[in-house]
Parts: structure tokens; sequence; C-alpha cells
């Protein structure tokens, strides 16, 4: 999204970003380094919003793994414990739609920490490749499935209470994605990022 775009021009002004939009690709065969960066959804009930997802491995609906780069994700575990952000590791679940109330406790019970959309295809595309994620919503602070599509969802006032709660904390949360990006890399990130 053009906000977790924002958060890490924002804050990691010297590193490349591709923005793909919500469910996105990008460019196959991409060289160097590429790190799936945004926010996701928590599956666990204890992770709270806020919580920098850093998994070791990513998983598409099919089955197919996707082992994280270990050198990538140790910098940003680092990076993410300097700034004294809770992190959590493990496995991430990369779906076609969004996931919500029970579809939540399916992943979370095949093993999953949390969920995206984009990190699967983040995977494909490169060689090295990682991903940094925060967490927006969780089981205990579900959002409406209406959320899968924005334009619709804010048009009804049942909604407007989500809309000022997403308000701040998307930027807050992009923003954090952005700093650990900053914390990993101290501007002088790998070139090949």
């Amino acid at each position: 999204m053009g906000v977790e775009a924002w958060g890490v021009r924002r804050r990691a002004r010297h590193l490349r970003v591709i923005q793909v939009g919500i469910g996105g690709r990008p460019p196959a065969g991409m060289a160097g380094i590429v790190i799936s960066a945004g926010l996701c959804g928590g599956l666990l009930p204890e992770h709270t919003p806020g919580t920098v997802v850093i998994p070791t491995q990513v998983i598409d609906e099919q089955g197919v793994t996707h082992s994280c780069d270990p050198g990538i994700v140790a910098a940003l575990e680092r990076a993410a414990r300097y700034l004294r952000l809770p992190v959590v590791g493990g496995s991430l679940i990369s779906t076609a739609g969004m996931v919500t109330g029970s579809a939540r406790q399916t992943w979370a019970g095949r093993g999953h920490v949390a969920v995206d959309m984009e990190s699967a295809g983040a995977a494909e595309s490169a060689l090295r490749f990682a991903v940094l994620r925060v967490i927006l919503d969780t089981p205990s602070r579900e959002l409406s499935p209406a959320w899968a599509e924005p334009g619709r969802a804010i048009r009804n006032p049942s909604n407007w209470g989500e809309a000022i709660w997403l308000g701040v904390n998307v930027p807050r949360y992009a923003l954090r994605v952005g700093a650990v990006l900053e914390a990993a890399f101290l501007g002088n990130i790998d070139p090949e990022v």
C-alpha cells in the first residue's frame, strides 16, 4: 500500500522501494536482496498490534515454502530489539485474501504466527529475500472483513470507528517498519538491496 511505502521512504531513505499494492508481486528475477516490508495480520491472541514480525519462512496457500535469508533475518531482529520493539519469528502464511475470524485460528493451528498477501510473491522474485512486517490486526483486535475493499468500507458508517483507529495506527506502524530497516542497515545497506 502507499502508506507502507511512505513509511519506508520516510525512515529508510536509502532503500529502493517498489510498491506492489495489496496482494501484488514485484517484477520477476530481481537482482540483489528483496525485503517484503509492510503490515500484516497477527494470528495468535498473545500478539498485539505493533509487534514486529520477522519470519524465518514464508508459505503460500498451496504449501510452497520459501526460507528467508538467515543473515538478513538476524540483522532485522537485532535492529528491532535495539529499538526495543516486541519481535516474533516463525512462519508467515501468504494468502490471496484478507484473513479474519475463524480463518485466523485455522492458519495459527497450522503453525503460522502472521498472515500477509504479498510475501510469497516477493520470495519468488529474488534469490535472497526476507520479510519485515508489523502486526496491524489480531484475533482480539479484529478488523471488519469489509476492509478488503477500503473504498467501500469507508462509506459504511458502521466502519467509521475502525477507520479512525486505522488512520492513527497504519501510519504509525508503517513508520515502525521503516525505522527497523534503517536501524538494521544504518544507511550502509548492501548495494544489492
